[in-house]
């Protein structure tokens, strides 16, 4: 019998390091041939941009979350990926920010790909810096906690000591078995998260809902609390997350475009993009996740590759008409698809 190929999904809010753990997984020299399921929440990709996946070996889930609106999409992608298991090793998962990883860990439940995929564990990244306010913004960060197989407290150099203790003590509520590792720039050796066997189908319920986290949406706006089945749903409409997209092809002006980053509105809480800049031969990449920018020279482009930029914003009450009156004045010239 052919032997499963080992699953594991990455979780996590927005901004919490997913995708540099991904990409970390991708460049590591372990041997392994993996698979990649990668989930975005928007119109455009950004992240197989970033990960660098040539799409050959990515099936891409876009415009939803796992979750919700592509968890039968979800099914498809893994049942094409499985058509190539004899060529790969390891199938990783990366859920998007917003997703509840509870319906795609159902599947494995189930028992719906049967004897061809094994979950070999859920890892719930958390941002340290962005925790408390992260319960504000979504209750979907609870249910990435409570879903945990691993916990990566991920940031801590941008903590304290006394605070990873208080934010450890804090998500031991949702969950209070999953072992939590601290790390920076999602630095982990992967023996510790890969082909472990910490899911345990005996020990998950779907039912289970986390507390409501004094600093929460729902305990501040005495909403009542919807059932699990809404909450699979919809959470995201539920919390008013939405996404705007834009595409650029004419190169920006990179001090302009600081300045636009910098006025975004408090109600933005996750911002990223690849940047064609005016004058420069690499690829700029960018990152906002609260009032934290980082921009960085990524790679030369490739003289074959289409010269754009992408952004993606999420957040809540977004307008993108004034978004983008702002975003024209870092271009060199106008021209914003």
């Amino acid at each position: 019998m052919k032997a499963q190929l080992p699953v594991t999904i990455l979780t996590g809010f927005l901004g919490s390091g997913k995708t540099t753990l991904l990409r970390r997984i991708l460049q590591e020299e372990h041997g392994l041939r993996i698979g990649v399921i990668l989930n975005e929440f928007g119109e455009i990709s950004i992240d197989s941009e970033l990960v660098n996946m040539p799409e050959a070996g990515l099936m891409q889930l876009s415009n939803g979350c796992l979750c919700c609106t592509v968890r039968d999409d979800f099914e498809q992608a893994a049942r094409e990926l499985l058509k190539c298991s004899q060529e790969l090793d390891y199938l990783v998962v990366e859920t998007s920010g917003v997703a509840d990883p509870r319906q795609v860990t159902e599947l494995f439940v189930q028992r719906v790909f049967h004897n061809d995929l094994r979950l070999d564990g859920v890892v719930t990244l958390v941002d340290g810096p962005e925790y408390w306010h992260n319960f504000q913004r979504s209750q979907t960060a609870a249910h990435q906690i409570s879903s945990a197989d691993i916990v990566l407290l991920n940031k801590v150099d941008l903590i304290t000591e006394a605070e990873r203790a208080r934010i450890v003590s804090d998500l031991r509520r949702y969950n209070s078995d999953a072992p939590c590792l601290f790390t920076a720039y999602a630095q982990v050796p992967l023996a510790r998260i890969l082909d472990v066997h910490a899911f345990r189908p005996e020990l998950w319920d779907p039912q289970t809902e986390p507390e409501n986290h004094p600093h929460g949406h729902d305990q501040a706006s005495g909403a009542e609390r919807p059932t699990p089945e809404h909450q699979h749903s919809h959470h995201w409409e539920e919390d008013g997350i939405q996404s705007v997209s834009f595409q650029l092809e004419q190169p920006l002006d990179l001090a302009r475009f600081q300045d636009w980053l910098q006025d975004l509105p408090d109600t933005i809480f996750r911002a990223k993009g690849v940047l064609s800049v005016m004058d420069e031969p690499q690829r700029v990449i960018f990152h906002q996740v609260g009032s934290r920018q980082t921009l960085f020279l990524e790679r030369d482009w490739d003289p074959h590759e289409r010269r754009s930029s992408k952004i993606v914003l999420i957040g809540k009450d977004l307008q993108r008409e004034p978004l983008l009156v702002g975003l024209k004045q870092a271009c060199t010239a106008a021209a914003i698809l």
